[in-house]
């Protein structure tokens, strides 16, 4: 296992700050934006709850001609037999309005909660887009601003793809 150092601009982005900054990196994007997360939650009842606006941005994004990539956790049975939403649902709205959507394999939970905007601006974390995380929980994240930094998880992501069917 390798360990780099990087310069690098960090900010940290709890609770609130996360959405905030994340839908504005996102609504701003002018080249490429990649993300990984482990749960997705669409409401179809809340149009316009915070974590629709996000996939909606990413949507947006892309038809503004933005590379966008999405891998999303494929949640195994029990997860569904618990009445948890299905990110595959998420998947079908993102593919729908041209978003490059990957389904990490059944035998691998994937929760991994990372966004990389224009090979610069990295958010990590613990924040999934739904509304307990985006509004209710206690959640911790840092935007990193660093190219070297988003050139290693760009690298991470296209290895996850891999791996996805």
């Amino acid at each position: 296992m390798s360990c780099h150092s990087f310069p690098a601009e960090v900010k940290p982005l709890n609770d609130s700050a996360y959405f905030k900054t994340v839908y504005s990196l996102i609504s701003n994007a002018q080249r490429s934006v990649y993300v990984i997360m482990y749960h997705t939650i669409y409401y179809e009842k809340y149009p316009d709850s915070l974590s629709n606006r996000l996939v909606k941005s990413l949507v947006a994004a892309r038809k503004r001609g933005v590379d966008v990539s999405v891998i999303m956790d494929r949640m195994g049975e029990e997860r569904k037999t618990q009445g948890s939403p299905d990110n595959e649902d998420v998947a079908k709205i993102l593919s729908a309005g041209g978003v490059k959507v990957y389904m990490d394999d059944k035998k691998v939970t994937t929760h991994s909660k990372l966004l990389v905007v224009d090979s610069r601006f990295t958010v990590v974390g613990s924040t999934n887009w739904s509304y307990q995380a985006l509004n209710q929980n206690n959640e911790t994240n840092a935007l990193i601003d660093s190219e070297q930094v988003a050139k290693e998880y760009i690298k991470y992501f296209e290895d996850i793809v891999t791996l996805c069917k």
